[in-house]
């Protein structure tokens, strides 16, 4: 769950006590402050979400990759078609299409990815991770301005279904 990963990172990132820095700590090395500085609040949020994302993304490229029928191969192989000129006259055309996929999921993910940056940082140093989720809360829960909120709300889901189709054209 994104939430069980943005507790893991937050713990793994932590300033003082965290993972990481107990770790360069030891190496004598100075320690990082994911909280205050801009840079490693983006190389956290970073490192979290390919860590939640790679096993899925992985997945689908397996499924892709089984998919392609083994007669292709045995066929290039009889027509002298080396490794390399295999990969790119017939994995790479059979997988692109999940590919595709994969990058349309994960960016629709990526406009909607609330839970483990507000566990992570809270939009923070200042708003440098601030995402457009976060923004909506903010405005809607802290500020109480309910019909930007919705407005903005609306506005998203449009943007992120036009780019969906674009896409997928």
């Amino acid at each position: 769950a994104p939430e069980a990963v943005g507790l893991i990172f937050n713990v793994v990132f932590a300033d003082n006590f965290g993972l990481i820095n107990g770790i360069l700590g030891d190496l004598g090395l100075p320690g990082i402050q994911c909280h205050k500085e801009p840079f490693w609040s983006h190389v956290a949020i970073a490192t979290m979400v390919n860590y939640r994302w790679t096993g899925y993304n992985a997945l689908i490229l397996l499924a892709a990759m089984q998919a392609v029928p083994r007669e292709y191969y045995e066929a290039a192989t009889v027509d002298g078609a080396n490794a390399f000129r295999q990969f790119w006259s017939i994995t790479l055309p059979m997988v692109l299409p999940f590919v595709m996929l994969a990058v349309l999921f994960r960016g629709i993910e990526n406009f909607k990815m609330f839970d483990m940056v507000n566990l992570l940082t809270n939009g923070g140093p200042g708003s440098t991770t601030e995402v457009v989720s976060i923004t909506l809360k903010r405005e809607a829960f802290e500020k109480w301005r309910t019909g930007y909120s919705s407005a903005l709300a609306i506005i998203l889901f449009v943007a992120v279904f036009g780019l969906a189709n674009i896409y997928v054209k």
